[in-house]
C-alpha cells in the first residue's frame, strides 16, 4: 500500500513539473505602473521567456493578438539565446478572423545533446498603437503551438509549454469637458474635491505621463486629449496644460451647472474621492481679516499658491457669511509649507472689488482669475486690516475736514457714503443696520484713506 501512496505521489509530481514549464510574456518599455496599458500613438515592447524549463536547446510558437486594426508588429529583437543559432520571424495577419500572429523558431545552435539554457530570454518585440486605436478598448495576446526542444539524458526532446492570455487595456483620445473633472457629465462642487484630490499629478510628477490638450480651451465643448496614465485624472485637467493645479478650479467656477451632452464614458473611475478629503467651506475662527479681491477686469475665480501656511473661510470670527455664501465655493489645502487656495462663484457672479473670504494673515496674495469669457489674469487678495474707533481717534489730528466715507457690508457693496465732521458721527450711520461686520472706509482732503471695522450687534 505504501508503494501505491508513493507512485501516486511521484506521478502527481511529475504532472505538476510537467505543467509548470511555461512560456510568458513581460513588458519591456514600462515600469510596473504602466504594464496593464498600452497608449495610442506610442510603441510597446514584450519579452517573451520560459519559465522552469532546464537544458533548453531550441523554441518555437506563435504568437497572436487581436486588435490587428490598431495595434500593429513594428520590429523584433533576438536574445542572447539565438546569438550563435538562428531566429525565424513571421508576422502575418489573417484577413478571415482579423487576428494578427507572429511565427517563431529560435534555435542556440547546439547540437543534440547539447546542454542548451535554463530559463531563457526568446525575443523581444515591438508594437505600435494607431492613433484611432478605442480608448477602453482591450489587446490579448495568446500563444499557440509553443513547444521547446530540451535536452534529457543526453538526447533531444520536444515540450509543450503551458501558457496564458496576456490582456492589456488600450489608452486612446477621449473627449474632455473643460470643468467637468471627474467626468459624471455635470459641474458641480464634486468637481472641487476632484481637483483637490490629483493636485500635482502632470509631467512635473515622476513616473507619470500626462498630455496636454492640442488647441486647449475653457469654454464648454467637447476636446479631445490623449488619455493620461491614470483615465481619471485625465479629466481633472480643466485647463488643459497638463498639469493639475490650482488654476483648475477657475474652469470649475467658469462652467459650473453646466451638463455634458452624453453619458459618462468611465463611470467607475472616480470611486476614489474619501470622506476624508478637506473641507471646502471651513468654519474656522481664527480668521478675522477680510480679504477683497482685486482685479483689472470682472472675474468668476481666483486661484493661488500661498507660499506659507495660512487658514482661509467663508465664515469669519464673528458668525459672519459673506452673501451668496451657499451659490460659492472655498477650497483650501495645505501642502508642506504652503496653501492652495481657490475661490469661485458658481453662478457667474463677479468677484471682482468683493470680500470672498477671511484670513488669519494679513499679506497679500497674488494668484490668477478667470473672467466670465474664460481669459486667465493676475489678481490679488488686498487684505482688508481695519481700525478700531479708538485708532481712528489717535489719527484724526492729521486728517483735517471734510473727512468723506463710504460704508461697505462684507461683499464689498456700497451701503451709503457722505462725509463725517466727526469720529462720534459714526454712531448715527450704523443706527439702521442689521446685525453683522461692516467695513468703513474714510478718506482725508489728502487722499490718505483709512479702514475701520464695525461690528454691529443690536
Amino acid at each position: 500500500m505504501v508503494k501505491v501512496f508513493i507512485k501516486i505521489a511521484f506521478l502527481i509530481i511529475c504532472t505538476i513539473a510537467a505543467y509548470s514549464q511555461e512560456i510568458i510574456i513581460e513588458r519591456a518599455d514600462v515600469d510596473t505602473t504602466r504594464r496593464s496599458f498600452v497608449t495610442a500613438t506610442m510603441n510597446f515592447r514584450v519579452k517573451v521567456k520560459l519559465y522552469d524549463v532546464t537544458n533548453c536547446t531550441g523554441i518555437s510558437f506563435v504568437l497572436r493578438h487581436n486588435q490587428a486594426d490598431y495595434v500593429k508588429f513594428s520590429n523584433f529583437k533576438p536574445s542572447l539565446f539565438s546569438k550563435d543559432g538562428s531566429c525565424f520571424v513571421y508576422p502575418w495577419v489573417n484577413p478571415i478572423d482579423g487576428i494578427a500572429r507572429i511565427y517563431t523558431g529560435i534555435l542556440n545552435g547546439d547540437t543534440i545533446g547539447g546542454k542548451g539554457a535554463d530559463n531563457p530570454e526568446a525575443i523581444e518585440f515591438e508594437f505600435s498603437v494607431d492613433p484611432n486605436a478605442p480608448n477602453g478598448g482591450i489587446v490579448e495576446f495568446s500563444f499557440e503551438d509553443a513547444e521547446a526542444v530540451i535536452t534529457k539524458n543526453n538526447i533531444g526532446e520536444i515540450i509543450k509549454l503551458k501558457n496564458q492570455p496576456y490582456l492589456f487595456d488600450i489608452h486612446g483620445f477621449v473627449n474632455v469637458w473643460p470643468g467637468d473633472a471627474n467626468n459624471d457629465g455635470i459641474v458641480n462642487i464634486n468637481d472641487v474635491s476632484v481637483v483637490g484630490l490629483y493636485l500635482g499629478y502632470g509631467a512635473k510628477k515622476s513616473n507619470f505621463r500626462s498630455f496636454k490638450r492640442l488647441e486647449a480651451s475653457t469654454k464648454w465643448f467637447p476636446q479631445s486629449c490623449l488619455a493620461w496614465d491614470s483615465l481619471a485624472i485625465t479629466y481633472t485637467d480643466c485647463d488643459g496644460d497638463g498639469e493639475i493645479t490650482i488654476n483648475d478650479m477657475l474652469v470649475i467656477s467658469l462652467n459650473f451647472g453646466k451638463t455634458q451632452s452624453r453619458n459618462n464614458e468611465f463611470p467607475n473611475e472616480h470611486s476614489l474621492i474619501s470622506a476624508s478629503h478637506p473641507q471646502f467651506n471651513e468654519n474656522n475662527t481664527n480668521c478675522s481679516i477680510p480679504l477683497k479681491l482685486s482685479a483689472n477686469e470682472e472675474i468668476v475665480a481666483f486661484a493661488s499658491e500661498v507660499e506659507f501656511v495660512a487658514n482661509f473661510s467663508q465664515v469669519n470670527a464673528f458668525g459672519n457669511r459673506i452673501e451668496n455664501y451657499n451659490e460659492s465655493f472655498l477650497f483650501i489645502k495645505s501642502i508642506e509649507n504652503r496653501t492652495e487656495l481657490a475661490i469661485g462663484s458658481v453662478n457667474n457672479l463677479s468677484l471682482n472689488g468683493r470680500i470672498v473670504c477671511f484670513s488669519n494673515s494679513s499679506e497679500p496674495i497674488n494668484g490668477k482669475g478667470i473672467t466670465p469669457e474664460g481669459k486667465i489674469i493676475d489678481a490679488m487678495l488686498v487684505p482688508q486690516i481695519p481700525l478700531n474707533v479708538e485708532e481712528v481717534i489717535n489719527f484724526s489730528n492729521e486728517w483735517g475736514n471734510p473727512v468723506s466715507f463710504e460704508l461697505f457690508n462684507v461683499l464689498g457693496a456700497t451701503i451709503c457714503k457722505g462725509f463725517l465732521n466727526c469720529v462720534e458721527q459714526i454712531s448715527t450711520i450704523t443706527n439702521n443696520l442689521s446685525n453683522g461686520l461692516y467695513l468703513l472706509q474714510l478718506t482725508n482732503p489728502k487722499g490718505i484713506i483709512k479702514t475701520l471695522k464695525i461690528i454691529v450687534n443690536n
